[in-house]
């Protein structure tokens, strides 16, 4: 029995690099974790496609949770920047994108609605606080309790990333293609 299904053989990782550069103020004291700093999708077919819209097929989803720890309680902002399109979609190699939701937030064991910012001084957040969010390029998280932002020491936040690629990426594969986007988070506080 052949098979005619193309495969696109994409050895595809996610790198999560913490870094910490003294703007608005680094907390160099704060720690930041991720359950799993690489993450591999493996090699990814038409088959493994979960959901299809317009020429774009989202694959399946990995988790990563993410604490941040800080040695006294003080305001949490989480940012990421990545290589990005011109509306701060993440790509995914050269021609796919990665969905990147944050969810459950947790400040010092208590739940809090999540804001994005892109104010990297005093974290004013975008637009209101949900329970979870689609992060852009350039975009902070903030826990927020009655349109307040909340001080903490320890903040947890579950990512959840989901490859997105295009109809030509499996129709014009020839061979084994590497999707790669490396995502590098920032630790600020107040």
């Amino acid at each position: 029995m052949k098979s005619n299904s193309k495969w696109l053989g994409i050895a595809i990782c996610c790198l999560f690099t913490a870094l910490l550069p003294p703007s608005a103020r680094a907390d160099d004291d704060c720690q930041i974790t991720f359950s799993s700093p690489n993450v591999s999708f493996g090699w990814l077919k038409q088959d493994d496609i979960v959901n299809s819209q317009q020429g774009w097929n989202q694959m399946s989803s990995q988790e990563v949770h993410v604490s941040v720890s800080c040695p006294e309680s003080q305001n949490i902002a989480l940012f990421v920047q990545a290589s990005a399109g011109e509306k701060g979609r993440f790509y995914f190699g050269n021609n796919g994108g990665l969905a990147v939701r944050v969810s459950q937030m947790i400040v010092d064991g208590k739940s809090y609605p999540i804001a994005s910012t892109l104010d990297r001084v005093s974290f004013a957040p975008n637009d209101s606080a949900l329970d979870s969010l689609l992060l852009h390029n350039n975009n902070g998280i903030i826990a927020m309790d009655n349109n307040q932002q909340v001080s903490g020491k320890m903040m947890n936040v579950t990512l959840t990333l989901t490859p997105v690629l295009n109809d030509n990426q499996f129709t014009h594969a020839t061979d084994t293609v590497m999707l790669e986007s490396n995502l590098q988070w920032e630790v600020l506080t107040k």
